[in-house]
């Protein structure tokens, strides 16, 4: 108990002053912090509510992140789809382009060159002079078979047929069959070069046929004489000469030609001039060792004239040609008088046939391929396949191109990814090793989980054109293959899009349920502006009654101290 004694209203009114501080305080803390309950002495039910609400909105915030990417994951995935779409169809347009390239070739190949004995003349019957059994008698002294065989390149071949020639391969030489006089005329061709076969007919007309193919190819059988007795097909004496040429391929392939350019003295002037200089030429044939075709009056004197016209050049081209083993047979020289052209050509037709012709160092005159190895008046040519070739050639393109569009595919499946998940692509066949699993509360009990899927090429099932689309059928496998991918395609892209638009619904509400919980936790918490603003008025203008009323009791007390004094 205090020593010092106050008045019952001078305590009534410290007493009430001091309410009136606490009240101030009280306020003055809910205006600065705008909370009615700032801890749990205010009100311990709403407290803690409040708390609670709080805490659960910051678990759903940081939930939020995860979600965010998620969708993030998705969207990369849809781009990726849309990409890998786009390169699908990329891929059967050149799989339907190869489809529409003809690969079969129409009409025929180059047929080579075939003469064959009359009809009658077998070697087997009387019009040949066989005997029953169809044996010719090669035993006397003047009996043979002489006649020549040559092609248009040079090449020919004198075959005697005689008891010498069939003496040691012949167990009877009186009773020779056709099929050793066969033999024997093959041989012969053979040690001549082999620019030509002999065969049989069904009815046993000998027959030769050129090994050299097209319009190029020639034969020409003549020759006989008195010493050719025994007829084989031809006729015995002399021979009245039987031509035939090849005919050139109708199936689309061409050949190797370099035409020269025109020179108007090789023309219809013909005066070209060879009594001096040099007009020589190389030839390359593909890519083997060039030949030097020397155009001189000293390598030919026929040359060496001064009223040369294309023709001759061409003859004299065609006779170092014919006489070169590694290249008769293969090219050969033409000419247009009229013109004045020289050209070159092959033989024979094909994708692989090349010919390069350039003048020679020592040339110092043109005859259309410019002088002394000049490289920019060079020709070369080239042939062209058949159509079946032209077309292989077109489709494996195709191929090519097909097979780019399946690497891009793997590699777009690769690079779809956001923050390390990957929707589209997976190195195993384990769909958990891209999966996507996005919790929605705190308690993980509400979650989405996203299967990935491999959308490589293999994945899709794409394989690479191997057989360079050569047949229908594996061009008709690829865009099946390529069908059933854009169906895949279009199902995984709906199946992203219900996803994505799942996951924007779970994150919008998830944003409007921390919303609502923080709401929740301000009405239970919040103080009231307007209230306490007014509370801190009235508590001031009571504070000044109450210092007042403290005042007006303190003065009676001085004013008794006065009268004692």
């Amino acid at each position: 108990m205090s020593d010092i004694t106050l008045s019952a209203a001078t305590r009534q009114n410290l007493l009430s002053l001091q309410d009136t501080a606490a009240l101030l305080a009280r306020t003055q803390t809910r205006l600065s912090t705008m909370k009615k309950v700032n801890s749990a002495l205010d009100h311990p039910v709403n407290f803690f509510a409040a708390e609670g609400m709080t805490a659960r909105a910051r678990d759903l915030e940081g939930l939020l992140d995860g979600i965010s990417n998620g969708i993030q994951a998705i969207k990369a995935a849809d781009t990726g789809i849309s990409r890998i779409q786009t390169l699908v169809d990329s891929a059967k347009s050149a799989a339907q382009r190869a489809q529409a390239v003809q690969n079969t070739a129409s009409g025929s190949t180059a047929t080579a060159a075939v003469v064959a004995a009359a009809s009658g003349k077998s070697l087997l019957g009387s019009g040949t002079g066989a005997a029953p059994d169809g044996t010719h008698d090669y035993s006397a002294a003047s009996a043979a078979s002489t006649f020549t065989v040559a092609d248009s390149f040079g090449k020919a071949a004198t075959i005697t047929l005689d008891r010498t020639r069939f003496g040691q391969g012949v167990r009877d030489i009186t009773k020779v069959s056709a099929s050793e006089v066969l033999a024997q005329i093959n041989q012969q061709l053979g040690q001549a070069g082999g620019f030509a076969t002999a065969s049989l007919t069904n009815d046993g007309r000998l027959t030769f046929t050129s090994m050299a193919a097209g319009s190029d190819a020639k034969l020409t059988i003549s020759g006989g004489g008195v010493t050719n007795t025994i007829d084989v097909g031809f006729g015995a004496g002399a021979i009245t000469s039987v031509n035939a040429a090849g005919i050139d391929a109708t199936d689309g392939s061409a050949k190797a030609n370099v035409a020269g350019a025109a020179i108007t003295a090789l023309g219809t002037a013909s005066n070209f001039d060879l009594t001096s200089g040099d007009a020589s030429i190389t030839v390359q044939f593909g890519t083997g060792i060039t030949k030097t075709i020397n155009l001189s009056r000293t390598a030919d004197a026929a040359l060496g004239v001064a009223t040369l016209k294309a023709q001759d050049i061409a003859t004299a081209i065609n006779r170092q040609l014919d006489a070169d083993t590694g290249i008769s047979g293969k090219v050969v020289a033409s000419y247009d008088n009229t013109s004045g052209t020289v050209s070159l050509r092959t033989t024979a037709a094909g994708g692989d046939q090349k010919l390069t012709v350039t003048s020679a160092s020592a040339s110092t005159k043109d005859i259309g391929f410019g002088i002394a190895a000049d490289a920019a008046k060079a020709r070369t040519g080239a042939g062209a396949g058949a159509t079946a070739e032209n077309g292989n050639n077109q489709r494996a393109a195709l191929a090519q191109e097909f097979n780019k569009v399946l690497t891009e595919i793997t590699q777009i499946a690769q690079d779809s990814r956001f923050q390390g998940v990957n929707l589209l692509y997976r190195s195993g066949s384990d769909p958990k090793e891209n999966s996507l699993r996005m919790s929605f509360n705190e308690k993980d009990s509400s979650f989405l989980a996203i299967e990935g899927v491999k959308f490589d090429a293999a994945g899709l099932g794409l394989t690479q054109a191997s057989g360079r689309f050569a047949t229908n059928d594996e061009i008709k496998t690829a865009i099946s293959q390529l069908t059933n991918a854009s169906s895949n395609l279009r199902s995984q892209a709906a199946t992203f899009g219900s996803n994505l638009t799942m996951v924007q619904n779970r994150q919008n509400f998830t944003n409007n349920m921390m919303n609502v919980l923080t709401v929740g936790a301000n009405n239970l918490t919040q103080a009231n502006h307007t209230e306490e603003v007014a509370n801190q008025k009235a508590l001031e203008v009571r504070n000044s009654f109450a210092v007042s009323a403290l005042s007006l009791t303190t003065q009676a007390q001085q004013s008794l101290l006065q009268l004692l004094r």
